[in-house]
């Protein structure tokens, strides 16, 4: 697992945190990637996480497209990416990257990344 998160951080060097969890016990389970981390900085990331995805206000957007399996957060120093399993939706893949990623690119690597581990484990 932490090999694939490698492989991750080391193909987007733009993003600083390539990070597997498990939601269900708010847990980062493996991480990689240049961004200095306490286990306190992980925790909230997963706690991001799992707001992003049980946030009141999806309820809308479930109705008209379906449970949500990405979320991404823009703030000033960074953008936040979360992607849920689309088969365990326990398993999730929380991000920290720099404004200057290709965010589409890098949506599509986490997603193989993310589904490779889930069926691996």
């Amino acid at each position: 697992m932490s090999e694939s998160l490698g492989a991750v951080a080391k193909a987007f060097p733009q993003a600083r945190l390539v990070a597997f969890a498990d939601l269900s016990s708010r847990m980062i389970l493996s991480s990689a990637g240049s961004l200095a981390t306490t286990q306190e900085h992980l925790d909230r990331l997963c706690d991001q996480a799992r707001a992003s995805f049980d946030d009141p206000l999806f309820a809308l957007s479930v109705e008209a497209f379906g449970e949500p399996q990405g979320a991404v957060v823009m703030g000033a120093d960074a953008v936040r990416v979360f992607l849920r399993s689309d088969t365990e939706p326990a398993d999730a893949m929380c991000c920290i990257c720099d404004h200057g990623i290709d965010l589409a690119a890098f949506v599509a690597k986490i997603r193989d990344t993310l589904e490779s581990i889930t069926h691996a484990g």
